[in-house]
């Protein structure tokens, strides 16, 4: 008992030396994969639709920049979902890929708020392209919003700096805990992710009072105001990250009787059982919406073009399908009549590229045939 009392973790299962990934579940680093590569293409037939018709904007310059931020960010979940240990029991983790999971959670505290700002600069370079027009209203509300982001990267690249103290604690399991505040980490992203979905929500009202006042019926107007919302419906993602964010940070302190019989329970955040569906999900989930979101007006035109020469092909198709039924019909007609009125030894001639057989009238001639092509 006063060996318990000296040391802790006397006593507790040490965590183990040699990677065992028996039990790994790999569903979150594929979904984060397949979301990336779905985004990306719609972006790039954005793109392509741009260039084709000639209309490529700064907004679309700038859809660039979030774009490869995207790529990048995925790179980073696939990775450490793959090597560092989540997706298996907490039980099962050695401790470099601990290590390497608190150096992804370090890496995304920089990324994330560079990445998410950078596709809002699209999407408001795109509002700023459609609506400011002379001496509109929306220019200075999308300036500041602009100007906006650019605090907004500013203030959330400093935070993460003070997160431990000296830094390199950071990613060591066994010293986190002294040297760093995950109390402090948590309240960082929660204003982070607070201030993000604000920003969202502002993107997502701001386009419809003006479409709603655009002169065309009002089916069309409502089309496209749900275009643009889905363009911003972001917010709806980062609102659902958030919340699960907060209510993770309930589980901060383990209450598995399993994983409190190892000593890295005492180290590690019990949350962290779930982190890849609670954290790099909506994490994920939020700039894909974002990106495909933004590329849907010009995918739309797209699409609304494509409808349409769908729609002239049909209808020469079947345009010409009833003509020629209607010949044939008039042919079939005209057979019956020929065949009725012929000779009794003799056939009627058929119309082009059919067998055409001509038998004289003359009992001592003989039968002739003759093909048309």
């Amino acid at each position: 008992m006063a060996s318990n009392m000296s040391d802790p973790l006397a006593g507790l299962i040490p965590p183990p030396t040699e990677v065992n990934n028996a039990h790994k579940v790999h569903s979150v680093a594929i979904s984060c994969i397949l979301l990336c590569v779905i985004a990306s293409l719609t972006v790039f037939a954005r793109l392509a639709v741009r260039i084709s018709s000639e209309r490529l904007g700064f907004d679309d310059y700038a859809i660039i920049p979030g774009t490869l931020l995207f790529i990048g960010w995925t790179v980073l979940a696939a990775y450490v979902n793959l090597n560092a240990g989540v997706g298996k029991p907490l039980w099962e983790i050695t401790i470099a890929e601990y290590s390497l999971w608190y150096k992804g959670v370090v890496v995304s505290m920089w990324l994330y708020p560079i990445m998410s700002a950078a596709i809002r600069v699209s999407i408001l370079c795109f509002y700023y392209r459609i609506f400011v027009t002379g001496n509109s209203k929306l220019k200075l509300p999308l300036q500041i919003l602009l100007a906006t982001q650019f605090l907004y990267v500013f203030v959330f690249s400093v935070t993460p700096a003070f997160v431990c103290k000296p830094y390199h604690f950071a990613w060591d399991p066994l010293k986190h805990v002294l040297y760093c505040d995950d109390w402090y980490y948590y309240r960082t992203q929660v204003g982070l992710y607070s201030v993000s979905m604000a920003l969202d929500a502002i993107l997502f009202a701001l386009p419809i009072v003006p479409l709603w006042k655009l002169k065309m019926p009002t089916k069309k107007r409502i089309g496209l105001i749900v275009i643009f919302l889905l363009g911003a419906s972001s917010c709806i993602a980062a609102s659902y990250k958030l919340g699960i964010f907060v209510n993770q940070m309930k589980f901060y302190v383990p209450t598995n009787a399993t994983w409190l019989q190892h000593m890295m329970s005492r180290f590690i955040p019990g949350q962290w059982d779930k982190y890849g569906l609670t954290f790099w999900i909506p994490c994920q989930v939020e700039p894909t919406v974002a990106l495909i979101g933004t590329s849907l007006p010009a995918l739309g035109n797209l699409w609304t073009q494509t409808s349409q020469q769908i729609s002239e092909r049909w209808s020469k198709l079947t345009t010409l399908s009833g003509s020629k039924t209607s010949k044939e019909q008039n042919s079939s007609g005209s057979h019956k009549k020929a065949w009725a009125s012929a000779g009794k030894f003799g056939f009627r001639g058929l119309a082009g590229s059919e067998v055409e057989l001509v038998q004289g009238t003359n009992s001592n001639s003989k039968p002739t045939s003759t093909v048309k092509a």
